[in-house]
């Protein structure tokens, strides 16, 4: 499903360069849910942005679905975007002029093969605010809009960048179980950065991150609920 071999990525700041991937390989397996580890400068965030189509590696192949994602010109770039992957973030990025059902039909509108909007507000408990503005809603509704925004495009890659960064812990954990869900119902591939060690637990697959390189990477034979999951 998602094949790295000798990622590099390295970012120039005047005569500094800062070596953000260093020779990354691993593979995953399609339909699983993976953690990404690490302490912040770890290269996290930069493995997801290469992984997305964001940000092109300056060496190393980059397979998902038997697509060499790391070859493709800036167009096919925009519709491997478009048509396999989702992107969730810590800060929302919901439009503020936009109701819950507007945020969440640009996500449908730039899909080749979208989900019914209703039925992804539904799933996501978000159906009943449909019609309230990003302003009304708590940090955990705002999230769940943008899971809903991102979902409904029908990604085969769900990529989550620290999602539960901004919410309490009980918020978090609702979350979390929203992302296993919808690994379960719709067979979403769901990669989660974060530094929190406890989400190894709900994971099927553990990355582990430091300084830019992989540090480990191990198979969770018994993911536990996200309930379960030792917060902090």
């Amino acid at each position: 499903m998602l094949s790295l071999k000798n990622v590099v990525k390295t970012y120039k700041s005047g005569e500094v360069e800062v070596a953000a991937l260093k020779n990354v390989s691993f593979d995953l397996p399609e339909k699983s849910i993976s953690v990404i580890l690490g302490p912040s400068g770890s290269g996290k965030s930069t493995l997801l942005n290469v992984i997305g189509g964001i940000d092109r590696p300056d060496h190393g192949m980059i397979k998902v679905m038997e697509r060499e994602v790391s070859s493709y010109k800036e167009k096919e770039l925009t519709e491997y975007r478009r048509e396999l992957i989702g992107f969730i973030f810590q800060s929302y990025n919901l439009i503020s002029t936009l109701t819950v059902g507007e945020n969440v039909e640009v996500g449908s509108e730039i899909s080749r093969d979208p989900l019914k909007v209703d039925e992804v507000l539904d799933r996501v408990g978000m159906l009943d605010k449909k019609h309230k503005f990003p302003h009304q809603l708590s940090g955990g509704e705002q999230q769940r809009t943008a899971i809903a925004r991102a979902l409904v495009k029908n990604p085969k890659v769900l990529l989550c960048d620290e999602p539960t960064g901004a919410l309490d812990e009980d918020t978090g954990k609702k979350i979390l179980r929203l992302l296993q869900e919808i690994n379960k119902r719709y067979g979403t591939t769901v990669l989660i950065i974060t530094h929190n060690q406890g989400f190894a637990e709900m994971a099927d697959w553990v990355v582990k991150m430091k300084s830019g390189g992989l540090d480990s990477i191990f198979h969770n034979e018994a993911p536990v609920p996200a309930e379960q999951v030792k917060w902090g």
